[in-house]
């Protein structure tokens, strides 16, 4: 048995894991990691609920299917990022992909409907819910990818 020098160890062998996994958790709160997610989705209601003569016209087809996409891309990553820094509830953390994906097709279909049926000047179709849920997923798919790279 050691006999007690009153100092405190130092731990040279162990890393801290702040500096192993850079993209989890710094200790704050639930909301502190879902305020972007909500700033963007605040974004996105503007965004999608503007008339459609609000914006520049643009010649190419598919060009409301891809900006869908990229708002749900951002949107998904944002929120599957808030979900993995958050230490508060582990159950998120694991099933963040679930959980992003139940929220989201939530939050596209609320999107369309207001867009279709609150809207003269929008109209929601399927195409709009299947860019949303493909650009969501995608995003997620970009965090994981991240993750994967930061735990290397």
């Amino acid at each position: 048995m050691r006999p007690a020098t009153g100092r405190i160890p130092d731990n040279k062998g162990t890393l801290d894991p702040r500096f192993i996994y850079p993209m989890r958790s710094r200790g704050k709160s639930f909301s502190f990691y879902m305020l972007p997610s909500a700033f963007w989705s605040g974004i996105m209601a503007v965004l999608l609920f503007v008339p459609g003569s609000g914006y520049p016209s643009v010649s190419l087809s598919g060009t409301d299917l891809l900006i869908h996409a990229v708002l749900f891309g951002i949107w998904g990553f944002l929120t599957a990022q808030g979900f993995y820094k958050q230490a508060y509830w582990p159950v998120l953390r694991f099933y963040r992909g679930f959980a992003v994906l139940i929220i989201g097709v939530l939050w596209a279909v609320a999107l369309e409907a207001v867009q279709g049926f609150l809207l003269w000047e929008r109209s929601a179709g399927l195409e709009d819910y299947v860019a949303d849920i493909l650009g969501m997923f995608l995003g997620m798919l970009f965090l994981e990818r991240l993750v994967r790279i930061s735990r290397r």
